[in-house]
């Protein structure tokens, strides 16, 4: 697989890492703003770290589709990064997957407890769909876009591959049960940062059907990485609790294909998503962020 490597590749993706944190607290209501307590919470569950992978493969890939500047796409990738944060605040609850570590501090629910937490989890989902509708696109493209994240979020995939993550604890691991769950799970939301970053490049629906699938594989190759990392990772590194799928009982890919098969399959996944962007005109840059989906160590 070429990957087709960038020089520069660190300090353009920094670049719009770091103007999608501004656009992220600009977005976000100040903690000095009633209720604090809650806007505190919910600056901390955005705010406190993160790759920005699926706000940067929104705007890399609006970028690569529009031939300009970023655009809307940084308020897209805005909103995907707050519904993304909603989802771990609410995974960390100890009704769901019980970690008390995030990014290397302590969850939302840690900090500011249990109730609070479900509140600002609330409050993110709502949040980036308005940021989503009031982006600088063409009102037909907003439409559309928040549309693919609304089904993205719901329950037929990522909030569905959540209770079906649930339900397999303790279950038979199956293929076709971990490929279920993981998805939607987690694959759900990455393609639709692709598709999103598509649509508001004014893209035809063949081209944001293309890029809404390599994203589907990415996301797949992601979890696999995920999967990998509470079997082999390190937790000062990872930032969060580890070990934890095989005491739970949860449906992984390991779990139901080895861990060296797992690896191949995301490098099987990486090696056709870099493909398909590659004849869509990448210069390499979606490429490289594909590679370190599988090379990551957090």
């Amino acid at each position: 697989m070429a990957t087709g490597r960038l020089p520069d590749f660190d300090e353009r993706i920094e670049r719009t890492r770091l103007k999608i944190e501004r656009g992220l607290d600009r977005h976000l209501p100040r903690d000095d703003e009633p209720p604090g307590t809650l806007h505190a919470a919910m600056r901390h569950a955005v705010l406190g770290g993160g790759k920005r992978f699926r706000g940067i493969l929104c705007v890399e890939t609006h970028r690569l589709l529009a031939r300009g500047e970023a655009g809307a796409s940084i308020d897209a990738a805005c909103a995907l990064e707050a519904l993304h944060a909603y989802t771990l605040v609410h995974d960390d609850l100890p009704s769901l997957d019980d970690d008390a570590i995030r990014r290397g501090r302590p969850s939302c629910h840690a900090a500011f407890g249990e109730a609070t937490a479900i509140l600002a989890g609330d409050a993110l989902q709502a949040l980036a769909f308005g940021i989503l509708a009031r982006c600088g696109a063409a009102a037909d493209r907003r439409i559309d876009a928040v549309g693919s994240l609304a089904e993205a979020a719901g329950s037929r995939l990522l909030v569905g591959g959540q209770q079906a993550d649930l339900d397999g604890e303790e279950t038979v691991p199956t293929p076709e049960l971990v490929s279920f769950i993981h998805e939607r799970k987690t694959a759900a939301l990455i393609s639709a940062a692709m598709e999103i970053g598509a649509i508001i490049a004014g893209s035809d629906r063949e081209t944001i059907d293309v890029m809404a699938g390599i994203g589907r594989s990415i996301g797949l190759a992601f979890q696999i990485a995920d999967d990998l990392l509470d079997v082999e990772g390190e937790e000062q590194v990872v930032g969060k609790g580890l070990r934890k799928d095989k005491a739970r009982g949860k449906i992984t890919w390991p779990a139901v294909h080895g861990v060296e098969a797992s690896r191949e399959r995301a490098r099987t996944l990486v090696s056709a998503a870099s493909d398909r962007v590659a004849e869509a005109g990448d210069d390499g840059l979606l490429r490289e962020l594909f590679r370190r989906v599988v090379e990551r160590r957090s």
